[in-house]
Parts: C-alpha cells; sequence; structure tokens
C-alpha cells in the first residue's frame, strides 16, 4: 500500500512540476524530464518562453556587445547548472539596423542541464532559475527584463519509481557539448546589462573586421580577406619561401605542366588545412579566448611579440626558413602527399610574418563562436595565400626570372620593421588614453617616414628600390601630418546632458527655447540610429541650433522620468514649446529619418509661432 501511494504522489509531482510567469513580452513555464531524482541524477528542464506578437528578443549569441543577450540560469544551491541548450536563432534585418542580428520569436524551448548534488535531502525541492532578455518590436527596443520561477521536482533515495516525463518535449532538445547552441556553465555569462547597470561598449583591437563583415556582409568580407592573403605573400619572411617551393615543384613535375599545376593546389590545399584548424579552435575557445585578449597582460605581451618581431627585421635576431625546409625543395618527397605536407609546413613558416592580421581574424572568429565560420574566413585567407603558388608551380621553370634577395630585401625588411612597431603601438590603444594616442601614432607615423627618407640608406644601390621607398616615406609624412592636425569638429546635434526632471524643468524655464529631449540607452540599437544618421544630417544640426537640445541616458533605470514622460520603450523623443507644453502628435517612438524628423521639427516650429 505504501508504494503504491508513493507512485501515486510521484504522477502527481509529474503533472503539476511546472511553473509559469508572465511579462508583457514573454511567458515562460518549464517542464521536467522525470517524476523524480535521485541524488548524483542528472537533471533537464525545459523552460519554455512564448514572446508574445509583435515582439522579439535577442538570441543567446549576440553581435554587438551593448545588445542584451537572452540567457537562463539555475539559482538553487544542491542543484548545479552544467550547460544550457538554446534553440536556433533567426537573422532577421529591422529598418533600425545596418545588418541582420539574431533573434528569437514566437515559442521557442531552452534544455537546462542540472545535476543534484549527492548530499541533496530528500523530497521536493523547488529549483529557481531566471529568464534574462531584452524585447523589442520592428521600431522600440524595451528595457531589460528578468524574469524568476522554480518548478517542483523530487528527490527520492530509492529511485525504482521513476517516471519518463514529457518526452515530446525533451526529443526535441539537444544536449550534447558538441553542439554549437550547447554553453557549458563555466561560459555562462548571462546579461550583463539590467535595469540598474550601465555597460559600453569595449574598444577592441578587431573592431575594423567585425565591423566590415557586420557591415558589408560576409561575401565583401570574404573578397577583403582574400586579397589579404594575396598581399600576405609579399612579408619578408614569406617571399624567401617562393623559389623553395619553385625548385621543389620542377623537382617534382617532370616536365608535366599539368602535374606541376595539381602539385601546386594540393600544396595551397596543405596551407588551407592549417590555417582552416586554426580558424575552428578559435571558434571553439572562443569564450578563452575572447576573455584573454582583454586581459592588460596579454595585450602587452602581444604588442611585446610585435615589437620583438620588428627588432628582428632591423637585424637584432633573424627569423630564418629553417635548414629542413629549405633542403625539402631538393629531397625526394615526391607526389601529391609530399606537396599537402609541404603545404602544411609552409603555413606553420609563414606565421612570424602574417600574425598581425591573423590575430584580427582569431578575435574576430573567436567572439562569433561558429567553427564553420572560422573554417570558411581561414580557409579563404590561405587560398589567398596559396593561390600564387599555383601559378607558379605551372611555370617552375622561371625561378631565374625573380627579383633576388638581394639588397633591397634589407630595405623592405626595414619598412616592414617599423610597420610592426606601428602595429604594436596600435595593439596597445585600449590601454592608453584616448588623447594621448591621438596625438603619439600620427607622430610616429611622421617620424617613420622621416627616418626612411632621411636616415635609412638601405638598398640605396637599388634606383627601383629608392623610389618605391621615398614615396612611401613621403606618404607617411603627409598622412601622419593629416591624422595629427586638428579636424573639424563632426557635425552633429549639440546636446545637453540631464538626469532628472528637476533639471530638466529648470533648463526649459532659464532657456525660454523649443525644447527637443532625445532618451536614450547604451543597450538601444534604434537610438544609435538616431546618432549615426539623424542627428547629423547637416539640416538637423542647422535647425536644432536655436533649439534647447536635452538628451536623457536611460541606461540605469530611471522610474520618474520614465513615469513622468510615459516612456515604456526606447528611443523616445519629445517636442516642447518654450512653456514647457509637449506636442505629443509630434513624438518619436523608434527611428526616423533624416527627412521626417526634420517635418517634425517644422511643425513644431508652426505650432509655436501659430499661438
Amino acid at each position: 500500500m505504501k508504494k503504491e501511494f508513493l507512485v501515486i504522489v510521484l504522477v502527481l509531482c509529474a503533472s503539476f512540476s511546472f511553473s509559469q510567469t508572465t511579462s508583457e513580452y514573454v511567458k515562460i513555464s518549464a517542464q521536467a524530464d522525470k517524476s523524480a531524482y535521485r541524488p548524483g541524477d542528472t537533471i533537464k528542464i525545459a523552460v519554455i518562453a512564448d514572446i508574445s506578437k509583435p515582439y522579439h528578443i535577442n538570441s543567446y549569441k549576440v553581435s554587438d556587445p551593448t545588445l542584451i543577450p537572452t540567457s537562463v540560469k539555475g539559482l538553487t544551491e544542491g542543484i548545479i547548472t552544467e550547460g544550457v541548450s538554446y534553440p536556433a536563432d533567426k537573422k532577421l534585418k529591422f529598418e533600425f539596423t545596418e545588418s541582420e542580428i539574431s533573434v528569437y520569436e514566437g515559442k521557442i524551448v531552452i534544455g537546462l542541464l542540472a545535476k543534484a548534488s549527492q548530499d541533496i535531502a530528500e523530497g521536493p525541492v523547488y529549483f529557481k532559475y531566471s529568464f534574462d532578455f531584452q524585447a523589442c518590436d520592428d521600431k522600440v527596443c524595451y528595457s531589460p527584463k528578468s524574469l524568476k520561477d522554480s518548478i517542483q521536482i523530487v528527490i527520492t533515495k530509492t529511485g525504482s519509481d521513476i517516471i519518463i516525463s514529457n518526452s515530446e518535449v525533451f526529443n526535441n532538445l539537444n544536449f550534447s557539448e558538441s553542439s554549437q547552441n550547447f554553453v557549458k556553465s563555466e561560459e555562462i555569462k548571462g546579461s550583463k546589462l539590467t535595469e540598474n547597470e550601465r555597460v559600453s561598449k569595449p574598444a577592441d583591437s578587431d573592431s575594423d573586421i567585425q565591423d566590415g563583415i557586420a557591415g558589408e556582409g560576409m561575401f565583401s568580407a570574404l573578397v577583403i580577406i582574400f586579397l589579404g592573403g594575396l598581399a600576405l605573400n609579399l612579408t619578408p619572411c614569406v617571399y624567401p619561401l617562393i623559389p623553395i617551393t619553385l625548385s621543389f615543384f620542377g623537382a617534382q613535375a617532370s616536365g608535366s605542366k599539368t602535374q606541376s599545376i595539381l602539385m601546386g593546389i594540393f600544396y595551397a590545399l596543405g596551407m588551407a588545412v592549417t590555417y582552416s584548424t586554426l580558424g575552428v579552435i578559435a571558434a571553439l575557445t572562443g569564450g578563452i579566448l575572447g576573455t584573454a585578449l582583454q586581459n592588460p597582460l596579454v595585450i602587452i605581451g602581444i604588442a611585446l611579440i610585435m615589437a620583438a618581431l620588428g627588432l628582428s627585421m632591423f637585424g637584432l635576431f633573424e627569423i630564418r626558413v629553417p635548414q629542413s625546409l629549405a633542403v625539402m625543395g631538393n629531397t625526394n618527397r615526391s607526389g601529391y602527399l609530399g606537396s599537402l605536407l609541404m603545404g602544411l609546413t609552409v603555413g606553420f613558416i609563414a606565421a612570424p610574418c602574417i600574425g598581425p592580421f591573423v590575430l584580427s581574424l582569431l578575435v574576430y572568429v573567436g567572439k562569433v563562436g561558429d567553427p564553420f565560420t572560422g573554417f570558411l574566413l581561414f580557409f579563404v585567407l590561405a587560398m589567398g595565400l596559396g593561390l600564387p603558388y599555383i601559378f607558379l608551380a605551372a611555370y617552375s621553370s622561371s625561378i631565374s626570372k625573380l627579383p633576388r634577395s638581394g639588397e633591397w630585401m634589407i630595405g623592405v625588411k626595414v619598412i616592414f620593421g617599423l610597420i610592426l612597431f606601428g602595429m604594436a603601438l596600435n595593439i596597445l590603444e585600449p590601454l592608453i588614453p584616448k588623447n594621448v594616442f591621438a596625438i603619439v601614432f600620427p607622430l610616429y607615423i611622421i617620424l617613420s617616414g622621416v627616418y626612411l627618407l632621411l636616415i635609412d640608406r638601405q638598398g640605396k644601390n637599388s634606383a627601383g628600390y629608392t623610389t618605391v621607398k621615398n614615396i612611401i616615406a613621403i606618404a607617411a609624412v603627409a598622412a601622419g601630418t593629416w591624422i595629427l592636425k586638428p579636424q573639424s569638429e563632426a557635425s552633429e546635434v549639440k546636446w545637453t546632458m540631464m538626469n532628472s526632471i528637476e533639471s530638466i524643468n529648470q533648463s526649459v524655464k532659464s532657456e525660454g527655447k523649443p525644447v527637443i529631449i532625445d532618451f536614450y540607452a547604451d543597450w538601444c540599437a534604434q537610438c544609435k540610429e538616431l546618432d549615426k544618421y539623424t542627428y547629423t544630417d547637416p539640416e538637423i544640426v542647422e535647425m536644432t541650433k536655436s533649439f534647447n537640445n536635452i538628451k536623457i541616458d536611460l541606461t540605469k533605470e530611471n522610474e520618474a522620468i520614465t513615469s513622468g514622460f510615459e516612456i515604456k520603450g526606447l528611443p523616445v523623443v519629445v517636442f516642447m514649446g518654450p512653456d514647457g507644453k509637449e506636442y505629443k502628435e509630434l513624438r518619436v517612438t523608434g527611428f526616423l529619418e533624416p527627412e521626417e524628423f526634420k517635418k517634425r521639427i517644422e511643425s513644431l516650429e508652426k505650432n509655436i509661432s501659430a499661438q
């Protein structure tokens, strides 16, 4: 009788072991995969989020650090979270974004993988969890929210009457660590930005590459990376590999151009394998790589490596092609496998010179965290680096036509040494005050040009090299001078920052001008679009010069302002007369193109003049 009663209790627990919490944007509920668990058992929880129309929420993997990712975390002692399985996202383009962003819509299921501790007490346990998210619609983003709820599970010592439940839900969840949407517990960061916190976008050394891929699209980025791979063949420690490679092809091709071309292809594929593997590793260890590269000690270490490589270009020490590799060109490593292995080896040898470019790609791939993207970007880079060898393989007998590595090459090393020093300085940018870096970096470019023009005497017997060097030197001096010269201030609306209703009222009363109030937050993508496109329009800048322009930062929750101005989402732009009266019909909620914004200003001016 006692056993039957326990079975009934477990069945009832399985039937009622769910929770439900609702917000205006999302309704969450949870289900467990079993009616009960023993100490040490694996626990699977399905968190079901029903996203109301017309809203969407950011996915767990955001492309912009200022966006708020969706995050689920366990909060109960005795039940240890091991990881979270997130659903596949949707890539959608909105009118306020330059490129597609990763979002969730409709109903989604997030799997939470946990384990009951060995010393957990027997009986019912309420497993608490949090669901952090940021909701947006097509025009407005809302404040980040955190829903907290719990689900009742049962801990039993016997385990003889445990019942599998909710199979239809858990059959569609992938808790495998190899899944690209599974995040281990040590990698779970959650939302770093809530109503009571402010986060600004960190300065990243790879921002140019990241912005390029996000802004121009993947295809354009692949073209640029491919061309970059081609250009890397001109670096000092890659160029000497060309004659070695040609002698290798010449020894193996036996006069057959077709065989030489095929060997060149396998050679390039060997290089591609090296760098593609590097890209996949960077993607799979992205969390570790991204964290490490934000550490000041790591930044300094990388800068020192770049500086050391620069010193090697000036002859302090030399990076030589290993003798064993040089001998390869004359050994009997025949066949396509030999070409593949040769390409693999050259991929490693080329690393010291092409490191800075590869490092930037590694950082980007590590942040994206997608192995396929890592493979693709580095495969394209390697094919750009290896393409010349396919053509050179077909004409391996033409080695005598290549310029010899004579005095002019020593001069080229000096130029690359100066470039490496500049890269070291650029890597240190996040650690240098902005106003100091704005002077030091262009000054270094000018001094480098002066050094090449007036001091360096390498390659002076080569007329062609001397001409090219002087052109580079003059261009460096001109570029550094242009950068150092104070630029005319960017044309944009001038704002006065305020953070209270009292300061707003005081400003309106004392200024006696028409008022524009812009409400924004760091996590608001549409706010950034207004700043970038609308508030930089020359006509709008001119029109607002006679206005009292106020900007309110709502990254931190400010209940007095949001209630006082009835703000539910951002961005919001309010138009007032000199008397402080708002013209509600002119209120902007969401991104507005410059032409439409001008019409609001003109309407405000007409309303004021009509009084």
